[in-house]
């Protein structure tokens, strides 16, 4: 029941208001001056305020705003038989919502406006629980140094204009550093436009990005949608020379012209940009344009490695778990000591995106309110029993050293993917060497799609 209070220094203000309002199922509550009204709110909450203006010892005015100063979300209509414009424009000025002048205006009116307002604070407050959530679900988890480190980028680059570029393995949460930045930033109220890289090709990014005018119909593309707010261009490695060279005169001009339209549009938006390569190398391959990359390297924000935060790990699964149960109405369960000691023995080549799933998976499939070591599925057991059969061969120090060597170095490609940079910096060895270990243990890289 929505919840009403009425403060005039007219007992029969109160009461005629009170008895048409209770006829709608409002609960009513009523004060006779604004020292007792402040009382009441402080310790109740109340989906309005009808509050008049002209009282004694406090006058409404001073009496919203004291309720502002308790909380701003407090709706607040004011009622006036001696109001005049100044006085409605000082009020709607110092927070409230509407104002209404005595004589009340008729029935009909009198409970639109009522039922207005209410309808205004329910959806009010349902957008700010709605945007609590999504910061809540977009929150960046971790307390070690590197994560800091982070943080305080995101926190320094989100005020500016300037292009950035998130780096980091895949499932380090490059989109996740991108939304922090545009969610703390000017622009958090203007649409965040995520493009991935990977689906443009030489067809369709001209409509993607630009949009089209054909047989007169319009078609907007990515970065008008944008309108002011930021453009998210994930994993840009995989943006061929063409499409580099189309998106460096757009960043460089500001500006754009859509197929079939010969009209240039100003683009008003930030771009943020993200990799899982080195883009250094990239461009020493050729892959990355020079011009392009200099043109988007502006600022840069490198994400660590999971396996480089031990320190956040337990934490991380803490979060997953509560929030996992919570948004599922599961009951929440735990892990425990054993099974969190358990989690920062492995390396996690799928990085936090890797942590997430395997926390999901465990509250689904264990059905006990506590998770342990047992419940835990090693990632790479199939190594470890290879290991295993290896140590009850009879064999020459010389074989073994061998076998194990390369069981080793396949797991480690494995973990990452068969990314020889990658494997390479974790082996602490020259890419060129472990091309030769490779070589040397027939091992190859998988067929795309395999």
């Amino acid at each position: 029941m929505n919840k009403i209070l009425i403060v005039d220094d007219e007992q029969s203000i109160i009461d005629s208001i009170t008895m048409v309002l209770s006829s709608e199922g409002y609960e009513i509550s009523g004060c006779l001056n604004g020292v007792t009204a402040l009382q009441n709110i402080k310790n109740n909450e109340y989906d309005l305020i009808l509050l008049d203006i002209k009282m004694p010892k406090m006058d409404g005015i001073e009496v919203l705003e004291k309720i502002m100063e308790f909380d701003r979300r407090n709706v607040v209509i004011m009622i006036s038989g001696h109001g005049t414009i100044d006085t409605a424009v000082e009020a709607t000025k110092k927070g409230a919502y509407n104002f209404l002048q005595k004589p009340l205006p008729d029935l009909h009116e009198l409970k639109l406006t009522i039922k207005n307002a209410i309808e205004f604070k329910k959806s009010r407050d349902e957008l700010i629980r709605v945007r609590k959530d999504f910061f809540e679900s977009n929150r960046i988890v971790g307390k070690s140094e590197s994560i800091n480190n982070v943080k305080a980028l995101i926190s320094k680059f989100s005020g500016l204009n300037s292009n950035v570029v998130i780096s980091g393995e895949s499932g380090t949460g490059k989109e996740l550093v991108a939304r922090r930045i545009h969610f703390e930033s000017d622009r958090s109220d203007k649409p965040f436009i995520e493009i991935n890289s990977a689906n443009l090709t030489e067809d369709n990014a001209e409509t993607e990005l630009f949009g089209k005018v054909e047989d007169n119909i319009l078609t907007s593309g990515k970065f008008e949608q944008a309108a002011g707010g930021t453009i998210f261009l994930d994993e840009i490695s995989n943006l061929s020379a063409d499409i580099q060279s189309k998106l460096l005169g757009v960043i460089e001009n500001n500006s754009f012209t859509r197929a079939g339209s010969i009209v240039k549009i100003h683009l008003n938006a930030r771009f943020i940009f993200s990799s899982n390569k080195d883009l250094l190398e990239e461009v020493r391959e050729k892959r990355l344009r020079d011009d392009f990359y200099h043109r988007i390297n502006v600022l840069q924000i490198n994400i660590p490695p999971l396996r480089e935060r031990p320190e956040d790990i337990t934490e991380l699964a803490d979060y997953f778990m509560e929030r996992f149960c919570r948004e599922n109405k599961l009951a929440i369960k735990v892990l425990s000591d054993k099974a969190k000691s358990l989690l920062l023995t492995f390396r996690w080549p799928g990085n936090v995106r890797e942590l997430k799933n395997l926390i999901e998976r465990l509250i689904i499939t264990v059905d006990r309110d506590i998770i342990d070591y047992e419940d835990i599925e090693i990632p790479g057991s199939k190594h470890l029993k290879e290991f295993s059969e290896l140590l009850n061969r009879n064999m020459s120090l010389n074989d073994f050293q061998n076998e194990s060597e390369k069981i080793f170095i396949l797991k480690m490609l494995n973990d990452y993917k068969f990314n020889i940079s990658q494997t390479a910096e974790a082996l602490q060895i020259q890419r060129s060497h472990l091309y030769n270990l490779m070589n040397k243990y027939n091992i190859h890289k998988p067929a795309k799609g395999k």
